[in-house]
């Protein structure tokens, strides 16, 4: 499934079935920032946060889309990324507080992860303060994220964005923001020097499949 530059439709092509990509419409107010596939569904996320659970898409047929107004997300939380995680829907996102000294604004704030389990008949979302050995990535110009555990020098129960939220973009173009789940609390780190004509960063997700000859796959995230 791939999301179209500033629409309400998202495209979709099934391997073995489809000879073509199919718009499918997500009756979103909003143009589709992120898909996720969670509980055997694609859910379409809207730039506001709203959800489209798109059904019946590995199947024969015309999938359908329906709103749910239900999995809105929390108030005042401007959301970063979504991922699913052990069949868990989670957003990751930050409460920002604007602070206005004389003729300037700052800002401060605090990253938040909430999740929610579809399958609950009451959609409740609950917030996430302690994600045991996991670590979440998180990349705005991919539009994936994902959580794996822990590995050597990464540290747990963290968020690692590959882009600090706010700040000086040129400066902050090669530096990781990683935030304490517990406490919302960043730090930024510069992790390379800048490279000539390098601008767009994403984690790359190792893929391992153990098929014929053992081969390695590798997708980008």
């Amino acid at each position: 499934m791939a999301v179209l530059p500033s629409s309400t439709e998202v495209a979709f092509c099934r391997v073995g079935v489809d000879s073509a990509w199919t718009l499918l419409e997500t009756y979103l107010e909003c143009s589709v920032d992120f898909v996720v596939h969670c509980q055997g569904r694609f859910l379409a996320i809207d730039c506001t946060g709203e959800i489209s659970s798109c059904s019946s898409i590995a199947a024969h047929g015309r999938p359908t889309a329906t709103p749910m107004p239900s999995l809105s997300p929390p108030e005042d939380l401007r959301h970063r990324s979504y991922l699913e995680l052990n069949g868990e829907l989670y957003v990751v996102g930050a409460m920002v507080n604007v602070l206005r000294w004389a003729q300037r604004f700052e800002f401060d704030y605090s990253s938040i992860v909430y999740r929610c389990n579809l399958l609950d008949p009451r959609l409740a979302r609950s917030r996430v303060q302690d994600a045991g050995d996991l670590t979440l990535f998180v990349s705005k110009h991919f539009r994936h994220s994902f959580a794996g555990t822990s590995a050597s020098m990464l540290k747990r129960n963290r968020i690692y964005f590959f882009e600090p939220l706010y700040g000086d973009q040129n400066h902050f173009a090669h530096c990781l923001e990683i935030a304490d789940i517990a406490t919302g609390t960043s730090e930024v780190k510069l992790f390379q020097e800048k490279a000539q004509a390098f601008e767009a960063l994403g984690w790359i997700r190792p893929n391992f499949s153990r098929g014929r000859g053992k081969s390695t796959r590798r997708s980008s995230s």
